[in-house]
């Protein structure tokens, strides 16, 4: 299976109101759901690190993000590849910052080596959803990196910053990613009709919109 980035990315760059700190209640305790934006939060699976994005992997970013077959169906149309990674390094921090996303880069345990990127983007604190994006470098399709990361994520998503949906919005010809969120409990929630247009295929595409709530349980699983 290939297991693309399923989502397009559209992060807001700014919002109408400035966020300092949102406190929500969990079983009674007082919980600040934006202190991970205090200290990057790495993360861990079974087989992979999920690290801060930072320049000790432009190389890295600059071989995915010029593979035009693992970026075919990502929403993302690269014309310059380097000024578009340092264009993207500096929207990752900035979108950190604002405590709008959070990007991790995929690393292998036992290698060291750098399979893809991973994150939340879009993070509303005012109605508690967020939206889930992944690229997977192409020679490390099939082997279920996207599946073991995004369900960590998700896990970081509900438990940590204290979200009650998960938004996947993915390229209605993105198979694999489709089959990915519908694996992990997602729900359809519909299609948005020609929402995408992609200049260098010049086609209008259409795109599936899935979410997956914190009482589906499923992110546990």
């Amino acid at each position: 299976m290939r297991y693309r980035y399923c989502c397009i990315k559209g992060e807001l760059l700014y919002h109408t109101f400035t966020l300092k700190s949102i406190i929500v209640y969990k079983g009674g305790n007082v919980m600040d759901s934006t202190k991970v934006f205090n200290n990057f939060p790495e993360l861990i699976t079974d087989r992979f690190y999920l690290k801060e994005i930072s320049l000790n992997y432009r190389n890295d970013f600059i071989e995915l993000m010029g593979d035009e077959e693992a970026m075919a169906l990502s929403g993302t149309e690269v014309t310059d590849v380097e000024k578009q990674v340092d264009m993207y390094f500096e929207k990752v921090k900035a979108m950190y910052e604002a405590k709008k996303a959070i990007r991790w880069a995929i690393i292998d345990k036992e290698t060291g080596e750098f399979s893809g990127e991973i994150g939340l983007y879009n993070i509303d604190f005012y109605s508690n959803n967020t939206e889930v994006g992944y690229t997977i470098k192409r020679d490390c399709w099939r082997k279920g990196i996207a599946l073991e990361c995004s369900r960590k994520v998700s896990e970081f998503a509900f438990q940590e910053i204290q979200m009650n949906k998960i938004i996947a919005m993915i390229d209605s010809r993105n198979r694999p990613s489709i089959k990915l969120v519908e694996k992990q409990g997602f729900h359809k929630d519909g299609v948005l009709r020609e929402h995408y247009y992609n200049h260098k295929d010049e086609v209008y595409v259409d795109i599936c919109v899935y979410s997956l709530l914190k009482k589906d349980n499923y992110w546990g699983k």
